[in-house]
């Protein structure tokens, strides 16, 4: 009980925490001239303070802030790309408005297609950076008074370093309150906490939700079976069970005691309290129910408890 209740507290802290993390971030950066958006700094914090919540340990080692770095640097890509990629679709709208486009329909371009195109980008962290730095552009090139090669030029390189720095510094500051307020938070834990909540990067598959990784649509089922002494399938292997053949049915695990097979083998014979994760057909789940409850068909005494996971 006493255990409970403090990660009741651990994790009612670490809300606060990542709360505190956000405001930093957001203070510590609207200040830099240039910031093509806010949210780079936000998203950027959460990402250094969930990897500090989890680590073990603070980063004591050269190869551990090697790794953190290796997680920031696809990141630190990602935002170059959205920026340039707004900056190109904003100086295509401003060439357009230059010869006729009108103001109102240049900037409604700019802005969606930059934020389509930005949604491209792996690893994005804000997409209002194309879209406010496409914009930078737009509107830069639009006031020119004719179609100037020299002066577009430095229009666009202008938007790229003055936009391209604030960003940039954006994101340092950022990573670096989130990384002063993940270390102080760590401090106050019992254990690590792998939280995955971070917008500013995809988590691995392995880490993903089932049901993310996993789409079973609304024609299956994930059934939940323990194996009991006296059920059909006990002492066979699972190739004799046709569970496959018979009933659409694929065991994806199972698991014996602290051990746990995934996607086995037909080989693997079953024994008596083998837990099995099966993916079933919907249709036929109330037949596959009463194959592992061993139903009179079955021609054995005993059965298998089920129950419906999904």
């Amino acid at each position: 009980m006493v255990r409970f209740r403090r990660e009741q507290y651990e994790r009612a802290f670490l809300t606060f925490a990542r709360a505190v993390t956000v405001g930093i971030a957001y203070v510590t950066a609207s200040p830099i001239p240039g910031l093509t958006s806010s949210f780079v700094a936000i998203f950027t914090s959460l990402l250094p303070f969930d990897l500090m919540v989890a680590a073990t340990r603070p980063l004591v080692t050269w190869n551990e802030w090697k790794q953190m770095v290796a997680v920031l640097r696809p990141r630190l890509g990602s935002t170059a790309k959205t920026l340039l990629k707004g900056v190109v679709v904003g100086t295509a709208c401003g060439l357009l408005a230059l010869v006729g486009l009108p103001h109102f329909a240049g900037a409604v371009l700019t802005v969606g297609l930059s934020y389509v195109w930005a949604l491209r980008t792996r690893y994005v962290i804000s997409s209002y950076v194309a879209i406010l730095s496409g914009l930078s552009v737009f509107e830069r090139l639009a006031a020119l008074d004719a179609l100037h090669t020299v002066r577009i030029a430095a229009e666009v390189v202008y938007a790229i370093v003055y936009s391209g720095s604030g960003t940039f510094l954006g994101l340092a500051a950022g990573w670096v309150a989130g990384l002063a307020a993940g270390s102080v938070a760590r401090l106050f834990l019992s254990r690590p906490y792998r939280s995955l909540q971070s917008a500013a990067y995809e988590p691995p598959m392995t880490k993903k939700p089932f049901d993310e990784v996993l789409h079973i649509g609304p024609s299956s089922l994930l059934v939940t079976a323990k194996v009991e002494e006296g059920s059909a399938l006990a002492y066979r292997a699972l190739w004799e069970s046709r569970l496959s053949e018979d009933w659409k049915a694929t065991v994806l695990s199972v698991r014996r005691g602290e051990e746990e097979v995934v996607m086995p083998r037909g080989s693997l014979v079953l024994l008596p309290g083998d837990e099995l994760l099966v993916l079933a057909d919907s249709s036929l789940a109330e037949g596959l129910r009463a194959q592992l409850q061993a139903s009179a068909d079955a021609g054995v005494p005993g059965g298998s408890r089920v129950s419906q996971t999904g």
